[in-house]
């Protein structure tokens, strides 16, 4: 089993001012599964990584991802993309994430909140896709992508006036909770 070791890392170690030896008396864990788990050495039971976890107000999730997972599509890199090419871009980007998704279904792509300090709108927008593609997949949405991301004004994404009153009627739920609305075949690739 191969796993991303997110919470015991020698940093949170030191910022939770946890020692090995501190954590064996806390957690009932030998010391070489602890050494094991924060440096990525080991070969800990879920169990062991449960108790751990525990430990730093953590929480696990196991999450089934394709041999070849790649993060150049993931919502992260994404947002990046869209940062470095502009607001714009934010489209073609979007879509190349919803194609790969569609293509993969790797979820690991779908699992990280966009970088702080992103753009409000796309957020929000990005938030709703994840959603809707979990949904589609029958997958639950990850945690970020579940929080409401209310705009103050409604954003039609077509932009054309006579597409308006379709969009109300046909955006799904994912989008109009965040006061976003679309045509039916928004995320329809040719």
């Amino acid at each position: 089993m191969k796993y991303h070791n997110y919470f015991a890392s020698k940093t949170l170690l030191k910022l939770k001012g946890f020692t090995e030896r501190a954590l064996v008396k806390r957690t009932s864990l030998s010391r070489s599964t602890i050494r094991g788990i924060t440096t990525n050495s080991g070969n800990p039971t879920v169990q062991s990584l449960i108790n751990l976890a525990a430990e730093f107000d953590r929480e696990i999730e196991i999450l089934a991802v394709p041999r070849n997972s790649s993060t150049e599509f993931s919502t992260v890199a994404t947002c990046y993309k869209v940062n470095r090419d502009g607001f714009n871009s934010s489209k073609i980007h979007f879509m190349d994430l919803v194609d790969t998704y569609r293509q993969t279904l790797d979820p690991h792509q779908l699992l990280l909140a966009p970088p702080k300090g992103f753009n409000k709108q796309l957020t929000a927008l990005l938030a709703s896709i994840v959603s809707e593609l979990c949904g589609v997949s029958g997958i639950d949405s990850p945690r970020w992508a579940t929080k409401r991301f209310y705009l103050d004004i409604p954003w039609f994404i077509s932009e054309v006036e006579s597409l308006k009153a379709s969009a109300i009627l046909e955006s799904p739920i994912t989008f109009r909770k965040n006061n976003i609305f679309v045509q039916e075949n928004f995320l329809a690739r040719a």
